[in-house]
């Protein structure tokens, strides 16, 4: 099959296309003029010059293709508001818009756990058919779900979506993508004190994520949507396993959101004077005032995914991430 691409130089982006490829598909990548191309020109694939505001130069290496799989998105919490909204819900409309008016066959979009904006208070798993949690705790949260939304307009009109939704999303490669940036900062003690400890949230092994995107071309009928979200854990199990494994000393410190709040708008102008900012940003401790358990269920049945567990995903993550 031909399969156009959206954000094939990002982490989960770089992963799939490398599968795509290795299961003789045909990929065209949309790529910005900044991107490094290196690791998917080296497998062959076309790449295409363009930016998701700019819809018709999405039109090129968009014609023709049996799949539209859309990955691309502002994940920078710390960059414009405005970016973050254009290309996660006007550049999504785009992709969508313009899938349907090539006559694209399939459409798959790589959504988030984002999209639903945590789970409930209780620590239930939540899953595809749970109402979302607002007000949403973070602009990505927001934009996640409304670029979602947009896409969602489109199978109205004919437009066939499939739609993921993963979780953090961690293992090789990489040191500093997905959540293994934040793996790698607790094997090297960046975070004296936790908090949010007691939240529940989810993992999924970054190969677990393609195999199941791969199934999902294979086999998936149009309109379902999945949740790939793994294990589920508190952020204390997380680090006092992951710190085990690394042989360092995890935070033995723990702090109520609410607390660090009050902590962090204390601190606030000590931060603004030295011209830094601060440790933990108001949008990140909302996230971490809820629980972001989900039930993946439908995958399991559905496609026959059957994700590894944070036991058999961790331990040769720590491994990559100690790797000189």
């Amino acid at each position: 099959m031909r399969i156009y691409l959206t954000g094939g130089t990002g982490y989960i982006g770089k992963a799939l296309a490398r599968r795509l490829v290795e299961a003789g598909h045909e990929v065209r990548a949309l790529v910005r003029a900044t991107s490094n191309v290196q690791p998917l020109t080296d497998l062959g694939i076309a790449t295409f010059v363009g930016d998701l505001h700019d819809r018709y130069s999405l039109r090129e290496g968009m014609s023709g293709a049996d799949w539209v799989i859309h990955a691309a998105a502002d994940l920078d919490l710390t960059g414009p508001a405005d970016r973050m909204r254009q290309t996660n819900v006007e550049g999504s409309e785009n992709v969508a818009s313009l899938a349907y008016k090539l006559g694209v066959g399939r459409f798959l979009s790589v959504s988030s756990m984002a999209y639903f904006g945590g789970s409930p208070a209780d620590g239930t798993p939540a899953n595809e058919t749970s109402s979302p949690m607002e007000p949403f705790p973070t602009l990505y949260s927001a934009t996640k779900h409304a670029g979602e939304r947009a896409i969602q307009e489109w199978t109205k009109r004919g437009l066939c979506v499939n739609t993921v939704y993963p979780s953090l999303v961690y293992g090789p490669p990489g040191k500093k993508e997905g959540a293994n940036s934040l793996l790698r900062q607790f094997l090297k003690g960046r975070f004296p004190v936790l908090v949010g400890a007691d939240r529940k949230t989810c993992w999924v092994y970054l190969d677990d994520v393609v195999d199941a995107m791969m199934k999902i071309l294979d086999k998936a009928e149009p309109g379902r949507g999945y949740l790939l979200t793994g294990d589920t854990t508190t952020l204390r199990s997380l680090v006092d396993r992951v710190s085990a494994m690394g042989g360092v000393k995890p935070p033995r410190l723990s702090l109520p959101v609410g607390v660090a709040r009050v902590a962090m708008a204390l601190a606030g102008p000590f931060y603004k004077m030295k011209g830094r900012r601060p440790p933990v940003a108001p949008d990140q401790l909302n996230n971490l005032e809820r629980h972001w358990a989900f039930d993946d269920s439908r995958a399991r049945t559905e496609l026959g995914w059957a994700p590894r567990t944070l036991d058999e995903g961790l331990p040769p993550t720590v491994q990559h991430l100690q790797a000189t």
